[in-house]
Order: C-alpha cells, then sequence, then structure tokens
C-alpha cells in the first residue's frame, strides 16, 4: 500500500509540474513545441526519451548474464549518440526550418524536391510497425512493475501503464513531454545513480562487491584473453546497438525543436554527459545483483528486486517511479510520432490537405489514443523478453530512417525512388530477421545494406558531398 501511495504522489507532482499556460494551442505547437526549446530541456527531451525501461531493466538485466561483455552495448550507443549530435542534429535542425517541415517523412519529401507518395506511405507504415512494438516493449515493463508490486495481473498493469502515460501526450504535446522530459530526467539520473551506490556501500564497499562477482562466476572484462575471437562479437553488439541512433524520429524530432541551433553544442555536452553517467549507474545495477542476490530467474527485474529488498516500501516506490519515468518520457514521445504521422503523413497528405487546424489537433489526439491501443494489444501476451522486443524495434527504426537521414542531409544528388528503395531494404531486412535467424544483429546488416541501396539507384554518386547551405 505505501508502495501504491508513492506512486499517486508522484503521477500528481507530473501532472502539476506538467501543465501548460498556453490557452490556444495550434497543431505547430503540439508537433513541434513551435522549435522554442532551450538548450537543457533540448537535452534532456532527446536523453530521456531515448532509454526507456531499457535503462532500468532490460540493459542491466544483460549484464546480469553476461558480465562485462555487455558493456560494448553502452559504448556503441555512447559513441553513436555523440555523431548523432555532431553531424545530425545541426543540419535537421536548419534544413527542416528552412523547408517548413514538422515531420521527418516531410522533410525527406520537400528535400526529394517532387511528390513522393510511395515513400510517404512506406514511412507511415514502417513507423507503425516498429513504434507500435516499441511501445509494446515498454507497457511489458510497466505490466512486470505492477504486478510485481501489487496484487494484480500483469495484464491489468499493462492497462494501468496506458492511462497513466496517455494524459501527458494528449495534454499539451511536444512542449509538455519536453517539460516532463527535463523533470523525469533528473529524477531518473538520481535514482539510478543513487540505489546501486548506497547498495555497494550497504554490501561493504566496491571491493566487495568486486570480490562477490568474480565469486559468482562472473567478471567485469571487455574482452576475453580466452576467446579472442569474440572480438566480432563485441563490434556487433557495438554497432547494433549505436547505428540505430541516426534513425530515431522520437529522438530527430528534439534536435529539430531547439529555439537557437548555435545551442546545440551546448546541449550536446549536457545530454551526452546525463548518458554517460546513467548508463554507467545502469552498469553498476547489473554487478550489484549479481554480488547480492547471486541468481535470478527473471534477470531483467533485478532493478526492482534490489529497490524491494534494501529499501522501505515508501522509499522503494518512489525509487521505482524512476522505471515509471523512463517508460513516461520515451512512450509519449513516441505515441506523439505515431500520431503526427497519421495526421501529416497520411490523412493531411492523401485525405484532406484543407485540413483545419483545430481539426488537426483533433485527428492527432485520436490517432495518438488508437496507437497506444494497438501498443497495449502487442504487450498483453508478454511472449517475450523487453531485450528482445527494444532491439527489434530499435533496429527497424534505425536501419529504415538512419540511411536516409544521412542521404538527404549529406548527399548531392538522390532520386525519390532511391530513398523509399533503401527504406524498404533496411526495414524490410530488420522486418524479416527473426524468421531468417539474424534478429540479434540485423542492424549491422541491414543498416550498410540500405545504404547501398540508395548509392546504387542514385546518379551522379552521391559520394559527391552536398555543399554547407547554412553557415
Amino acid at each position: 500500500m505505501n508502495e501504491f501511495f508513492a506512486i499517486l504522489l508522484y503521477f500528481a507532482i507530473l501532472l502539476y509540474f506538467a501543465k501548460t499556460k498556453q490557452r490556444f494551442l495550434t497543431q505547430k505547437d503540439f508537433v513541434i513545441g513551435n522549435r522554442s526549446l532551450n538548450r537543457w530541456t533540448t537535452a534532456f527531451a532527446a536523453h530521456a526519451s531515448d532509454m526507456s525501461n531499457w535503462l532500468f531493466m532490460a540493459y542491466p538485466g544483460a549484464i546480469f548474464i553476461s558480465g562485462g561483455a555487455h558493456i560494448w552495448a553502452a559504448i556503441g550507443l555512447t559513441v553513436m549518440m555523440w555523431a548523432n549530435w555532431a553531424f545530425i542534429a545541426p543540419k535537421i535542425r536548419v534544413n527542416t526550418e528552412k523547408m517548413g517541415s514538422v515531420t521527418l517523412s516531410g522533410f525527406f519529401e520537400k528535400r526529394l524536391g517532387q511528390n513522393w507518395p510511395i515513400g510517404r506511405l512506406i514511412t507511415s507504415m514502417t513507423l507503425f510497425l516498429f513504434y507500435t512494438v516499441y511501445v509494446a516493449a515498454a507497457l511489458c515493463g510497466i505490466g512486470i512493475l505492477f504486478k510485481t508490486l501489487f496484487p494484480i495481473s500483469y495484464s491489468l498493469g499493462v492497462v494501468i501503464g496506458i492511462l497513466f502515460i496517455l494524459p501527458f501526450v494528449l495534454m499539451g504535446g511536444y512542449l509538455t513531454l519536453a517539460r516532463v522530459d527535463l523533470f523525469q530526467g533528473l529524477f531518473l539520473l538520481a535514482v539510478i545513480l543513487f540505489v546501486p551506490l548506497y547498495i555497494a556501500f550497504d554490501f561493504g564497499g566496491i571491493r566487495a562487491i568486486v570480490d562477490s562477482v568474480h565469486a559468482h562466476g562472473k567478471n567485469f572484462a571487455l574482452f576475453s584473453s580466452e576467446n579472442p575471437g569474440a572480438i566480432w562479437h563485441h563490434l556487433l553488439l557495438m554497432f547494433g546497438w549505436g547505428l540505430g541512433y541516426f534513425g530515431q524520429p522520437h529522438i530527430l524530432t528534439k534536435f529539430m525543436g531547439i529555439r537557437i541551433p548555435e545551442q546545440i553544442a551546448a546541449s550536446k555536452n549536457i545530454g551526452m554527459s546525463w548518458q554517460i553517467l546513467t548508463l554507467a549507474a545502469a552498469t553498476l545495477v547489473g554487478f550489484v545483483g549479481i554480488a547480492t542476490l547471486g541468481q535470478l530467474e527473471v534477470p531483467e527485474q533485478v532493478f526492482i528486486i534490489l529497490v524491494k529488498q534494501y529499501f522501505s516500501p515508501f522509499l522503494a516506490g518512489i525509487f521505482l517511479c524512476a522505471i515509471l519515468a523512463a517508460i513516461l518520457n520515451a512512450v509519449s514521445s513516441m505515441l506523439l510520432i505515431l500520431s503526427t504521422t497519421v495526421t501529416e503523413d497520411l490523412y493531411k497528405r492523401f485525405i484532406n490537405p484543407n485540413l483545419s487546424d483545430r481539426s488537426q489537433l483533433l485527428i492527432t489526439r485520436l490517432a495518438c489514443v488508437v496507437s497506444a491501443l494497438i501498443a497495449m494489444a502487442i504487450a498483453l501476451p508478454n511472449f517475450t523478453t523487453i531485450d528482445n522486443l527494444v532491439k527489434y524495434a530499435w533496429s527497424g527504426l534505425g536501419a529504415t530512417f538512419g540511411p536516409l537521414v544521412i542521404a538527404t542531409l549529406y548527399f548531392r544528388h538522390i532520386k525519390p525512388s532511391s530513398s523509399w528503395l533503401g527504406m524498404a531494404v533496411g526495414g524490410g531486412i530488420v522486418a524479416l530477421s527473426p524468421f531468417l535467424g539474424f534478429a540479434n544483429y540485423s542492424l549491422v546488416i541491414a543498416f550498410p545494406a540500405a545504404l547501398t541501396a540508395i548509392y546504387l539507384t542514385s546518379k551522379p554518386s552521391p559520394f559527391r558531398l552536398r555543399r554547407e547551405e547554412e553557415s
């Protein structure tokens, strides 16, 4: 019961923090925040909407199973997110504003300079496939969390999770979510740093943790001296996660919303500091779990079990709200992308180009609810691990959009047919990978294959880089 009151208290605080002062909300406000974010809000919006419950559940669970070998996933994410900030963020911010685009597919169409109906359809279908799976993975986390905390079923936990998340998306869209991301990003950073450090100190210090990890047959090593060939596995793990950053619309749209493009460098420093700290802390959660718990039937619950064992019920409830915070940040941003796609890229593009601003807002909100219900239907069976679902969706988005983002920002010449072919190749390889037996490293195959497809079908060669069009 104490956990229940803790979650209710957190929810009330979050609703107060998220309330908007805007009396008249336009579609542009709802979708892109009228490009009004400062450097701090942009940094936390981009990063806090990234990790979801993967940070608290799937990644520490993988460390619990594999030890130091899985740190390569964190290394790949860190390196590629830095590259995303450095090479993608400045250009996509300037070019989308110049072209008047508020969605990624809208930018693609205007960049290609002509009617792009096939590309719009492929974009929309891909977003629906992979984002509904992504949201379902997050809802699985909520279902597991609530089932662990309260005497309710997993399915009821998933339904409660949807009811918890939807108000924040429907309330004020992009700006509301950005404010929530800032608050919750700071909160979950504090929690994920404090919990493993406190438990490690209580257990006897870092030395005691290290000794216990070794006693349980695990180690911290990034490389295995007994198996030098494992370096290829490490590289696949690194790039199998890291390459995905270039094609995540819920992150790329955060770059598009910063008010002053020149502040992107400062925002990058803030965001990368947050990411390094949270991934390091999540790694420590996995090792502390090995040392203190030994064996777990469900390793992805390591953070939940640690918190419940080491803290009072009320404090445990507050700390576990960090998982809700991570899920809310990610899912709300994804649902906003999905609902915007329905309105901007399907309904307005193909059915009613003269849609009024008020009607756009209504359709966007309705599409958000429908998308959430579809994701909930996927999550209810609880048929796989969170890590598998996240990896599938992450790889699909990265392979579909990442190569085309790079091409539209840096290549001089691209044919419209090359763009949608590249998306179809990248997304198709990942979509079919579970049936072909290479789902764990599908992104490493699909990303270069999609980029190659764009290159081979575009003339003159897209390797002739576009000249800078902005200072």
